[in-house]
């Protein structure tokens, strides 16, 4: 296996024997570091597998367990994920569900940062099925099949929807964690008993307002998000873990076009919905966006396994083609 140093991560010298790692946020300090410790500090600064390193070591006159016990203090600034230099590591897979300019930009900005990032894929793609993650690109509101598609895969997916006043990015939905799309449409329909017909019309209008500038922050922001999710491990506090979630609130960034302005909402998991049947609770004094977003009516979904998914045929991955029962979704609401 090869080990590098985070490249993201500056290293400066706070004192001929004192090496930081980070400067506006500190990650670590080695406090002293010999000479030893420099070459293999400048070994691994380019990748280096362990084998190797404890050659330096023992050449520059450490102990036998100076190279293992550097690479356990170094672990913190170590590359993982996108950027990590093990030969032999698959580079994740993210799937774009969408089409547009906005997915382009996603698409070019997360394949920049070393991500596996694909987009058109068909429903029985293998790589739909090994997705680390799913960006799934709407207007005005997510039809129920799209997310579903996720959800029942137990893959994370972030939410980016076009709306006539601006755009949403997120939330970034972690089944089994977190409040999904479908709780989000149950708590607008509580606050507008109108939203299932509403978001029933909205599945296929084009996307309003995706101009060069909102479609380079959005891009932006969501490329942010994905890379830092699939970066993170899972939560082992989770209830497939067998542990209680202190907080499932999904949060979402929404952006003002007028104002240039993004604005954090949050959603609780909804009483109604399946997805987080031990956490549901009664849905929290939350701020609903300004205009419709993510999301529709859909009937109660589950995560992969559990046998209570609400059966659809899968489309393309990269299509926006609208459920033929989303009008019937809406009135059974």
């Amino acid at each position: 296996m090869v080990y590098q140093l985070d490249p993201t991560i500056p290293r400066v010298w706070r004192s001929p024997h004192a090496l930081q790692f980070g400067v506006e946020r500190p990650r670590l300090v080695l406090d002293p570091l010999d000479a030893a410790g420099e070459r293999m500090v400048s070994a691994l600064a380019g990748g280096v597998a362990l084998g190797a390193l404890r050659l330096i070591a023992r050449s520059a006159g450490a102990g036998p367990d100076a190279a293992d016990a550097l690479i356990a203090q170094l672990e913190p600034v170590l590359a993982h994920g996108p950027g990590r230099s093990d030969p032999g590591a698959r580079d994740p897979i993210v799937v774009l569900d969408g089409s547009g300019p906005t997915a382009a930009r996603i698409l070019s900005l997360l394949r920049e940062a070393g991500v596996d990032a694909r987009s058109g894929l068909s429903a029985d793609d293998p790589a739909v099925d090994d997705a680390a993650a799913a960006v799934v690109i709407a207007s005005f509101a997510v039809a129920p099949h799209r997310h579903q598609r996720w959800l029942r895969r137990d893959i994370p997916h972030l939410a980016v929807v076009f709306g006539d006043a601006g755009a949403t990015v997120g939330p970034l939905v972690r089944p089994g964690e977190t409040a999904c799309l479908r709780c989000l449409d149950l708590h607008r329909r509580d606050r507008d008993p109108a939203w299932p017909a509403l978001a029933a019309q909205l599945h296929t209008r084009p996307a309003p307002g995706e101009s060069e500038l909102v479609c380079g922050a959005v891009a932006s922001s969501a490329a942010a998000l994905v890379l830092a999710a699939i970066d993170a491990p899972r939560d082992p506090r989770s209830p497939a873990a067998g542990h209680d979630v202190p907080t499932a609130t999904a949060t979402a960034c929404r952006y003002d076009a007028a104002s240039a302005r993004w604005t954090e909402i949050g959603w609780e998991p909804h009483s109604e919905c399946g997805c987080l049947t031990p956490l549901c609770r009664a849905p929290a004094d939350l701020t609903p966006p300004e205009a419709p977003s993510e999301a529709s009516l859909a009937a109660v979904p589950a995560r992969r396994g559990t046998g209570t998914a609400a059966e659809s045929s899968d489309g393309p991955a990269g299509c926006s083609a609208a459920p033929s029962s989303a009008a019937g979704d809406a009135g059974r609401a």
